[in-house]
């Protein structure tokens, strides 16, 4: 006999835990599939920590959603007794005319949001660690952080289960169907049938979607942890998460003492054809670049390359997948209402976890979002969406 759920949900990690706990929270029977056991070191969540802000430089559409996200990991914490999101504050750093400083600017504008703008002197006596340009300004938002990322998925995960959703993990979904009324998921442990269906899959979205033709492609990104010189510098109580425009470094305190961890985000990663296959592990070759860039911005760091690639304690690689124009794509399947998808995270996603379940939750119960996320649709892509009524079963 096969199982029957209100809804499935298909990849558990950043996106699906959080949709899995909304959904089961509300009274829902959901049910969630995985094929590995998260969190784990193949999905865009791998590294330890992400970060978390609000001014969003990228679009000022991202504030509603980041401030839904503020009040809901503070939910999060508390619900799960566990310290989630930490608000040590970030720096932002660039030219006063470029595209990431007036992002950030224009989005506090337009929402009212509370930032500190800093000059060069002022920055380097705020946060000694930084050597900054001297054509270089910094935007501070206090109410910025880091996100432990695996406490937050094990959270989620955790309060999904106390609340009644069946979560079966090492179990891939080889086959979905939809059946008019329903949809039926064909997995290694058997057949489950679902009146709606969620499909949050990352670096397995294109598969398990294929006839839409979704603009994605999969990134190796890679992360490195230093061993400062001078570690009083480094310290969370003084050292906030930090980003530079151009290249794009961007990083972390000190944490835990785990060293402080670097990585950049603009620069184009490493393709991943299929996300089956093994991704190259790291190596110090990748640690090159972001130990270069902050030898510029943080002498007393790890001093400058060669040397400086003796201080790295630590790497590891994460699966970033990309969108077209580096924006979400969270919206109904254009053929199948009963079907809700969310890809393309490019990575900056995980900070709108917890709102983005709950839109989750609402796109499959109620059919709309309380929280804008027109931007967001597959609209944008009307003319490139293929017909995909002619093929309906799916293989991962």
């Amino acid at each position: 006999m096969k199982q029957s759920y209100d809804v499935a949900v298909i990849g558990i990690g950043t996106m699906g835990s959080f949709a899995c706990c909304e959904l089961a929270r509300r009274g829902l029977r959901v049910v969630g599939f995985d094929r590995f056991v998260p969190p784990h070191g193949r999905g865009s969540h791998s590294g330890d920590t992400r970060v978390f802000r609000i001014a969003y430089a990228e679009h000022p559409d991202y504030v509603p959603l980041a401030l839904r996200a503020s009040e809901l990991w503070d939910q999060y914490v508390a619900a799960g007794k566990a310290q989630l999101l930490n608000r040590c504050g970030m720096l932002s750093l660039g030219p006063p005319n470029g595209e990431f400083i007036r992002g950030i600017l224009s989005s506090a504008s337009i929402h009212g949001l509370e930032v500190i703008q800093y000059t060069p002197s002022e920055i380097r006596h705020e946060f000694p660690a930084f050597a900054p340009d001297e054509e270089h300004v910094a935007v501070f938002e206090a109410t910025a952080g880091w996100i432990d990322a695996n406490a937050a998925i094990a959270t989620a995960l955790r309060l999904a289960r106390a609340h009644g959703a069946t979560l079966s993990v090492e179990d891939p979904v080889l086959q979905w169907i939809h059946r008019g009324d329903h949809f039926e998921m064909a997995t290694a442990s058997g057949v489950v049938v679902a009146e709606k269906l969620i499909i949050t899959s990352g670096a397995w979205t294109s598969k398990l979607l294929q006839p839409l033709g979704l603009p994605l492609t999969i990134e190796r990104r890679v992360l490195t942890w230093v061993d400062p010189i001078d570690p009083a510098l480094f310290r969370p109580e003084i050292f906030p998460v930090f980003a530079m425009s151009g290249e794009f470094l961007y990083g972390f305190p000190a944490i835990d003492g785990n060293g402080v961890k670097l990585a950049v985000h603009w620069k184009r990663g490493r393709a991943v054809v299929d996300p089956n296959d093994s991704v190259a592990e790291a190596s110090l070759e990748d640690a090159a670049e972001p130990l270069a860039i902050a030898a510029r911005l943080f002498p007393r760091l790890a001093g400058p390359l060669p040397h400086a690639l003796k201080r790295v304690t630590r790497m590891k690689t994460c699966l970033y997948v990309m969108s077209h124009d580096e924006h979400f794509f969270v919206d109904h399947h254009p053929e199948w209402p009963g079907l809700v998808l969310a890809a393309g995270f490019s990575g900056h996603g995980f900070k709108f976890a917890p709102a983005l379940g709950e839109i989750l939750a609402d796109l499959a119960t109620t059919g709309a979002s309380k929280v804008p996320i027109g931007f967001m649709s597959l609209a944008r892509l009307a003319d490139g969406i293929r017909d995909s009524s002619c093929d309906p079963g799916i293989t991962s």
